[in-house]
């Protein structure tokens, strides 16, 4: 960096600025540094200097006039010198709104950037006298400033997170600012989305295309998302899944509510639903912001059908409880469902000695299952046990999940619950109840695609490492999965009815999973019908050998005979 900003320096030894700010004996190490990160900057690459931005004569020969080279009124470009902090978006915005200038660097450099920021919340504020607000330095630095495809960049993908968290997530910094319903505005936004799908998919994965702060809320016109874009917004990736739910009775059901909501008051959903019913517990409804309603918005969790109502009382029913006749197969092991109900007991034990129920114990149950010895394997040269293939489907493309997750906020250290919204938060469980019954039928559906797809996987694993071909049958299987996935992108459209979407889908994922699982059944079949040839095979060739043993044993002897009766008949000596 340092033979960088020598090279820079030197470049521009005849400006009158460098001539000052790069001088040890007039300024501290904290004014150097603007020097230093200028030479790696997006404007230092473009060739610009000091008074690009700042004005005044860069002529050299004035370097010692301090009145002559920041002279306000020098002509074609005037001193400006560090503009007050709510004229900084003009102050960026001479370059960046001028599309003349700009064509100078990029043919397609956008020139709206200044325009939009005053439709933000943050533009709006500052016009109304707020110096608090993020400006552009705030987000983009003010020397040193690096293009936004640069890894370094503080608008990188990667890092837009933690360049909003240094707001965002200061408490003291966001005292005073409230949403749009008057409550305070929170600053666990961050911490939320650092667990999100997103976040994972984007920081851990790579995945410069999964979605940070401004993919949602815009950049330099950075907004919440309004009630009616919602849908609209995360339809920008979910595409499919935005249209059903815009073509859903739910859609048009949530914004009925809102009309309620908008005279509901304090109370919310109280105002209306009886007292005791789930509805009157939620109090804090403001309004119903679609996608955002189930899927929250910052810690937007990887769906799992714990979002479903009602879960049965363990995850293990999911695999190794058949719901229908397909599932309970003759191919398991012998004993297999005696250990399996050993281990399932031995775990519930547990758990009743941990005094856990209901959604605890569902959630300790998916926990330990991660950890058991015959849904693992060892790791390589000493790392942990990793899940078995099969296994890990589950909690990925099956989504069987947690109703909870528990995390720590990395600014404040408090400790952060996210409960899994469910279906039973709104609906009640009764008999005439609409939404319970259609939640009913889509765990049903999904549990019965699922246990036939596991034991199917198992069995075609179980076939493949016993050397048997098993493509047919995995191509069956991989379209049963792909059934399922399409089968959780249906839940948008909240119809179980004959003939919907989601019922053509899971009989089709039925009939893939179920000739999988027939294939899978052949497969175990043809591997047993080997070794049984491959046992008698042993057994002959062993009595083989032990023939020619026999046989050449009984050689021997004759050989030994025959030169002993030579030796008798020979003449002495």
């Amino acid at each position: 960096m340092a033979l960088v900003a020598t090279a820079w320096a030197g470049a521009q030894e005849q400006s009158s600025c460098l001539t000052c700010h790069q001088d040890k004996e007039l300024f501290d190490e904290e004014m150097l540094q603007f020097v230093r990160k200028e030479a790696q900057s997006v404007h230092a690459a473009a060739g610009l200097s000091c008074h690009d931005c700042h004005g005044g004569n860069p002529d050299p020969a004035v370097a010692d006039d301090p009145g002559a080279a920041m002279d306000e009124g020098f002509d074609g470009n005037p001193y400006r010198g560090r503009p007050a902090r709510r004229d900084i978006p003009r102050f960026c915005g001479r370059c960046h709104s001028d599309p003349d200038y700009m064509r100078r660097f990029r043919p397609d450099a956008r020139v709206d950037q200044e325009r939009e920021y005053w439709t933000s919340h943050h533009g709006k504020l500052l016009a109304k006298g707020d110096e608090r607000v993020a400006t552009c330095i705030d987000c983009h630095g003010a020397h040193g400033i690096r293009g936004k495809d640069d890894a370094e960049s503080s608008v990188y993908p990667t890092r837009v997170a933690e360049t909003c968290r240094s707001c965002h997530a200061d408490p003291e910094h966001m005292r005073g600012y409230k949403t749009a319903d008057g409550r305070p505005l929170p600053t666990d936004q961050y911490a939320r989305w650092r667990q999100s799908v997103h976040a994972k998919a984007l920081l851990e994965k790579g995945d410069l295309f999964a979605p940070t702060c401004n993919d949602c809320h815009g950049n330099h016109g950075a907004n919440p998302p309004g009630i009616a874009s919602v849908a609209f917004v995360c339809g920008q990736c979910h595409g499919r899944e935005a249209r059903l739910f815009r073509a859903s009775g739910k859609h048009d059901g949530f914004q009925r509510h809102n009309e309620f909501l908008a005279e509901a008051g304090g109370e919310g959903c109280a105002s209306c639903h009886e007292p005791g019913s789930p509805q009157a517990q939620r109090t804090d409804v403001r309004e119903f912001s679609e996608c955002v309603v189930c899927h929250s918005n910052h810690a937007v969790l990887r769906p799992s059908v714990a979002m479903l109502a009602p879960l049965p009382e363990t995850p293990c029913v999911f695999c190794h409880e058949g719901i229908n006749a397909a599932a309970s197969s003759s191919f398991d092991r012998p004993g297999a469902k005696e250990r399996y109900e050993k281990v399932r007991d031995g775990l519930l034990a547990q758990a009743a000695s941990k005094n856990l129920t209901g959604e605890a114990r569902f959630d300790w149950l998916v926990d330990r299952s991660q950890e058991l010895e015959f849904h693992t394997f060892e790791g390589e040269k000493g790392q942990p046990r990793r899940l078995r293939p099969e296994f890990a489907n589950l909690l990925t493309k099956f989504r069987i999940g947690k109703t909870k997750h528990v995390f720590e906020d990395p600014d404040t250290g408090a400790v952060i619950e996210e409960r899994v919204r469910r279906c039973s938060d709104c609906h009640p469980d009764t008999p005439d109840g609409v939404g319970m019954s259609t939640a009913r039928k889509f765990v049903e559906g999904m549990s019965q695609l699922t246990v036939v797809s596991a034991r199917a996987e198992r069995a075609l694993l179980a076939a493949r490492r016993g050397g048997v071909e098993i493509g047919r049958g995995q191509s069956e299987l991989e379209q049963a999965v792909d059934a399922q996935i399409g089968l959780e992108v249906m839940v948008h459209t909240f119809d179980v009815s004959e003939g919907s979407e989601f019922a053509k889908g899971l009989e089709e994922g039925q009939a893939h999973a179920a000739a999988a699982l027939d294939y899978g059944k052949k497969a175990l079949e043809e591997l047993q019908l080997r070794r049984r040839w491959l046992a008698v095979s042993l057994v002959v060739i062993v009595l083989v050998l032990i023939g020619l043993a026999l046989k050449v044993r009984q050689l021997s002897l004759e050989r030994i005979e025959q030169e002993r009766a030579a030796m008798r008949s020979a003449p002495g000596p």
